[in-house]
């Protein structure tokens, strides 16, 4: 892909029941992108919104301004898949030489097009992401709970995935379309965007994050509100499944050390308190071993405790560095295996 002034650009939206909003959010987009590719051809830009099996009339609308729009393309899903399925589909249909990613609300403004394709040319990145949690961007409209559990989840995730990034979560993002199509994705739902930054960094990726502005417009605060607080309930759960799995997929081992060094602290705490009534005993003329053995016949448990808590700490110990060095395994096969697939589609 060349670098060049202005390169040819992607832009995909996943769509579900979005009926009463995407002639106004088509309409948005159309306004800025002629904005922003104004010295450009019309063929330099593309909007691709995926229906992802809507059961409202989401699809009829968008095939309506499709035979109007010829820079617009509908990618029909036909039944409810979920938005990793709806993003693939839509990096795959795509043609530009970035690929920008939003959200059919477009809680950020599109504004923010320019600033991701931007710092993707500027630094010549594989991926740039957009956080509204990162110094200079702002958050507006958006519910306390559902703020706060955000930035307390994308802290967890950020402190797991290891890199300089504050918002994994976020689907408004820029890839390099020649990096973002050749990695092979699975996720169907919003695990797709952990999903990516996992194996981008796997495959050495150059990844970046922009400071954004997130606002959540009339016609979403309404929708949430309509929600039941169950439904909403379940699905706050499955999400924080989804992440909490991929956090210990970067650092599968925590869950074996963490144990590990409680037990170890617990081991070595004892053996400390042991130690005083068997210096006590050697300072009254006892020898070492029947100190040591009047310690034992006195608090059996403490020996007992300390030495079960001392053997499991090893075994947890053991148990981490397996799983971390199997992480390493894989994600050393997943790049042999990336490798030869390129090497593959280049034969072809």
């Amino acid at each position: 892909m060349e670098f060049g002034n202005k390169m040819k650009t992607s832009v995909v939206i996943p769509a579900y029941n979005e009926a009463n909003t995407i002639n106004k959010t088509v309409c948005e987009l159309e306004t800025y992108m002629k904005s922003y590719m104004r010295n450009e051809k019309s063929e330099q830009w593309e909007i691709i919104i995926v229906n992802d099996g809507s059961t409202d009339n989401t699809i009829d609308i968008l095939k309506k301004i499709e035979k109007e729009k010829p820079w617009l393309k509908v990618v029909d899903l036909v039944i409810n898949c979920g938005r990793g399925k709806a993003l693939r589909s839509g990096i795959v249909a795509a043609t530009g030489d970035v690929v920008i990613t939003l959200d059919a609300d477009l809680s950020y403004a599109p504004y923010h097009i320019d600033r991701l394709v931007d710092k993707l040319q500027n630094e010549k990145a594989d991926i740039v992401t957009a956080s509204a949690y990162r110094r200079d961007g702002s958050v507006k409209n958006v519910p306390f709970n559902r703020l706060w559990l955000s930035k307390f989840g994308n802290k967890i995730l950020s402190y797991m995935y290891g890199e300089n990034l504050t918002v994994l979560t976020c689907i408004v993002r820029a890839y390099r379309r020649d990096f973002i199509q050749k990695i092979d994705l699975h996720s169907d739902d919003k695990d797709i965007h952990l999903e990516i930054l996992y194996k981008a960094k796997i495959l050495g990726a150059k990844i970046f994050e922009i400071p954004a502005d997130l606002k959540w417009r009339e016609e979403k605060l309404l929708t949430t509100e309509k929600k039941t607080r169950r439904r909403s309930t379940l699905k706050i759960k499955k999400t924080s499944s989804s992440h909490l799995f991929f956090a210990l997929l970067n650092k599968p081992g925590l869950i074996y050390l963490f144990p590990a060094y409680i037990l170890m602290f617990i081991s070595v705490v004892i053996i400390i308190q042991c130690i005083f009534p068997i210096s006590a005993d050697m300072k009254m003329g006892i020898s070492l071993y029947h100190a040591i053995r009047n310690s034992m016949l006195n608090a059996t448990p403490s020996w007992l405790t300390m030495s079960m808590s001392f053997i499991l700490s090893i075994q947890f110990f053991s148990l981490g560095f397996l799983t971390n060095q199997q992480k390493k395994n894989y994600e050393e096969s997943y790049k042999t295996m990336h490798s030869i697939l390129e090497e593959l589609r280049k034969n072809k």
